[in-house]
């Protein structure tokens, strides 16, 4: 066969064919703008989120090295920097903690750094400059404030730290300062290495050949491999090669760079989420183009009686694809990444602290443009073989029935305008069967987001947090800022005042006594029970661990946090089995035993230490001993404990009048209560100030502050959730739309031969009217039926395994959306006859050629 130089033909009559239809082109590029601005919505989002919380996380580690060591000498430290395969290394020497009384509520570290260790540990001053002289000191903004100094060069700042466990006191003239980040885990405080090694010089002895309880003389080194993939395994290969014993080195990992190896749920969901982009933007895409091809049917095969190829029919429609693309794609980007700029704060806003940071790398566009012009090319498969393959003497008798030649039918039957929209809607199952799943898809994402946000449970989320309204402790408590932790901290006066407050309704008292326990050999061979059961199997073989599980198996001593409990905390313990009785419990005769595992209410998902009616034998700080009975295994709620454990997380539990009669009048660890609903605030308010003026050796929490973080958890969903059900129910109209525009337009002379015969615009738009209810009442059912099946999937992916998240059957947002679905079944066909067919006569209509 010769081959004819016609591409310019073809390009040409592509390009007719779009300039000839350009009512079609638009819902088409209005098609592939909402399938873009979908993917790069989702992409910008999703691009700023990752830079955010990357950012936020390195500033929570401390470091934006890749991995570092902890307590290295400088002998260590010149074996690490042989290692050619490590770049960046730095370090800063740990001096000491602060003390002072106006800094208890941070972690304040003192060290020396290094100029790119600062830069990396985000200690780098933005005004000012590093300590270089003996008695200059560089700080973050938030220690100023806290200080009470202004935040000029020059201040006087006086220090009060802790130095190899002795109190150290030291006047610093201000050189330097940085913006200071809340998220960060501590406050830097920067000195000169000539203090630094006058006051702590750099330690000669391993660390893990000292009690590990001093780290002031220490190096910290950090550096960063070629890239941040399986960091992990790179330093145990790095450790390796240096001959260091990592069962005595620490080193550390920034999991910042976590992103690096997604783990299976989170990429699941992000496939789940870009497929169903996929497939929205596919139904609307492919049948956008499917009609449009299929309108054209005649005009392909006339094409094909003059020698056009089933390849250049194809070329024709893929170039009408492409510059439909060339046309939307870049507005789709550009809309894409304004909604995923403006959506990014609101959303980053509602589930972290800390700055939100913003990316526009090219990976967005590039990815964006890519998976648009994908769902495209997809879509376009299918339409193109049809018209490849279209026969040139069939194609002039092609009907919508997409059969060619209709066949006799025998029987006779009445006639309706309901049996006519009908036997319309039946002529292309595959066109109805699209626009209804197209409009289903909107309607079950929707229904799927409201399950979601209501299957939620606030009591459930906050219970884990806060079982009263208010809860009181000591500062360092749940906080490490560098002083030994405070288990006595609630004092008598500020209970004294806080019992006086108006709106008061209840308070219960938690008391806290670390101890270390003699095992009998009964709960000795509970323990051995417990540290071989292969469901513990992976904590119990930690290797950082293994000293410490060698020593308790060597001494059979154990830590226990022994704790005390007034009535109205008794009644808030979790119970895994026996009974709690208050009056039998308040005699002093009894004790409750926790378990090793996760406890569950009613439930038995942990090994317990001791059964009830056990006896247990405690060493009193007094010398004495004192036998107990078992009365049931329960444990403190995480929101009422200290919210730390011990290796192998002993508890047990006593009467507030034992405990204090053991320890001669001990004061309570944390102090909670609630109040009267009026009175909230106030209290809220009075504690607020209580705990800043008067004792700010004391914080509170509050439950209003979790209610809120419930909410704005609730919020994310629910903005991300509606917009992407708003995008698809547009992307539903638009397809509903356009085969209404495509039905009259492939249908015109069939209806104006129609009313040539008698029958009337009003019954034609009744006939219209009653295809759009048709569509209506199958996307309704849909919906109800196989969409409840795919919402369920879809919700389980998303939040199903959530621990605060139940599942409840719901279709109240569909049954909202059904009066709106069916107004617009009714009005669309109408607005759509009267734009096309209502303006030209019945002659006029007749003599259009497809």
């Amino acid at each position: 066969m010769r081959k004819v130089k016609n591409r310019k033909i073809i390009a040409l009559l592509a390009d007719r064919i779009l300039k000839a239809k350009k009512r079609k082109n638009s819902i088409a590029v209005c098609a592939i703008v909402l399938t873009t601005v979908l993917f790069t919505s989702v992409f910008t989002i999703g691009g700023n989120m990752l830079r955010t919380t990357t950012e936020n996380s390195l500033i929570q580690v401390g470091t934006r090295n890749h991995a570092g060591y902890k307590n290295f000498t400088m002998e260590e430290y010149e074996i690490l920097a042989k290692d050619k395969k490590i770049k960046n290394l730095s370090y800063n020497i740990l001096v000491g903690f602060t003390t002072n009384q106006t800094l208890n509520k941070l972690q304040c570290e003192v060290r020396y750094f290094e100029n790119q260790n600062a830069k990396n540990c985000f200690a780098w001053p933005t005004t000012g400059k590093l300590p270089q002289k003996e008695d200059e000191a560089a700080v973050s903004t938030i220690v100023l404030d806290a200080l009470g100094i202004p935040q000029e060069l020059g201040q006087k700042i006086t220090l009060e730290m802790q130095v190899h466990n002795r109190p150290v006191t030291k006047t610093f003239t201000l050189c330097g300062f940085w913006e200071g980040k809340e998220t960060a885990a501590a406050q830097e405080i920067a000195v000169s290495r000539k203090w630094a090694d006058e006051i702590a010089p750099v330690e000669t002895i391993p660390f893990y050949e000292t009690d590990g309880k001093d780290y002031s003389g220490y190096l910290n080194p950090g550096f960063d491999f070629s890239n941040s993939w399986n960091i992990e395994k790179k330093v145990e290969k790095l450790t390796e090669r240096c001959g260091f014993d990592p069962a005595k080195v620490n080193d550390g990992v920034n999991w910042a760079y976590g992103f690096a190896s997604v783990d299976a749920g989170t990429a699941l969901l992000i496939a789940a989420v870009l497929l169903l982009i996929l497939v929205s933007g596919y139904l609307i895409i492919y049948n956008i183009f499917y009609l449009n091809v299929f309108g054209d049917i005649r005009f392909y095969g006339l094409l094909k009686t003059i020698g056009t190829t089933g390849k250049q029919l194809k070329n024709i429609v893929y170039r009408q694809a492409w510059t439909l693309c060339v046309v939307g794609i870049p507005i789709g980007l550009l809309a894409g990444w304004l909604i995923g700029r403006v959506l990014t704060p609101v959303i980053m806003s509602m589930l972290t602290v800390g700055e939100t940071y913003y990316s526009a790398n090219p990976l967005i566009f590039i990815g964006s443009a890519i998976f648009a012009w994908f769902t495209v090319w997809l879509s376009c498969r299918k339409p193109c073989r049809m018209a490849a393959k279209v026969s040139p003497v069939e194609a002039v008798k092609y009907t919508e029935s997409g059969r060619g030649i209709r066949k006799k039918k025998k029987k006779t039957k009445r006639n309706s305008l309901f049996a006519m929209a009908s036997a319309n809607l039946s002529r292309n199952p595959k066109k109805t069967i699209l626009v209804i799943c197209s409009c289903a898809l909107s309607m079950i994402l929707l229904n799927s987001v409201y399950t979601i946000v209501t299957g939620f449970d606030m009591d459930q989320y906050i219970s884990n947090y806060m079982m009263t309204d208010f809860s009181v402790t000591d500062a360092t408590i749940g906080a490490y800022t560098g002083r030994a932790s405070v288990y006595d901290g609630v004092t008598e006066e500020f209970e004294r005042e806080l019992l006086a407050q108006k709106g008061i309704t209840d308070t219960g008292k938690i008391y806290l006594l670390p101890e270390k326990h003699q095992t009998s050999e009964k709960e000795w061979a509970t323990i051995e029970e417990i540290m071989e059961n292969t469901e513990y199997r992976e904590y119990f073989e930690r290797s950082t661990l293994q000293d410490a599980f060698s020593q308790i198996r060597k001494d059979r001593i154990l830590d226990v946090n022994l704790y005390g409990v007034n009535e109205f905390v008794f009644e808030k313990l979790h119970v895994q089995s026996g009974n709690l009785d208050w009056k039998a419990f308040e005699t002093g005769e009894y004790i409750l035993v926790n378990a090793f595992g996760d406890m569950v209410d009613e439930g038995v998902k942990s090994t317990p230490f001791a059964q009830v009616n056990d006896q247990v034998t405690l060493e009193l700080p007094d010398g004495r001993s004192k036998e107990y009975t078992v009365l049931a295994v329960a444990e403190l709620p995480y929101a009422l404990g200290a919210r730390m454990s011990c290796l192998m997380g002993m508890e047990y539990i006593l009467p507030e009048t034992e405990i204090q009669r053991i320890t001669g009048g001990q004061r309570p660890l944390r102090m909670v209560c609630n109040t009267e609903k009026s009175s909230q605030k106030a209290v809220e308010q009075w504690l607020e100030d209580y705990t800043q003026t008067v004792n700010p050796d004391i914080t509170f929490e509050s439950k209003e502050t979790y209610v809120k973080e419930f909410q704005n958890l609730q919020r994310v969903y629910l903005i991300t959730g509606g917009f992407l059900s708003g995008i698809l129910a547009l992307i539903g109209i638009l397809n509903f739309v356009n085969v209404m525009v495509t039905s009259i337009l492939s249908r015109r002379q069939e209806l104006a031969m129609m009313e040539s015969i008698g029958m009337t615009g009003k019954q034609q738009k009744r006939m219209l009217q009653y295809e759009g209810l048709a569509y209506a009442l199958w996307t309704a059912v849909i919906s109800c039926t196989i969409g409840i099946a795919v919402g369920y999937v879809i919700v389980q992916l998303v939040a199903g395994q959530s621990w605060i998240f139940t599942w409840h059957f719901t279709m109240a947002p569909v049954l909202v959306c059904f009066p709106f679905l069916f107004l617009l079944a009714l009005v669309i066909p109408v607005v759509c006859y009267r734009k096309i067919c209502g303006k030209q006569s019945i002659v006029e209509q007749l003599r259009v050629v497809e």
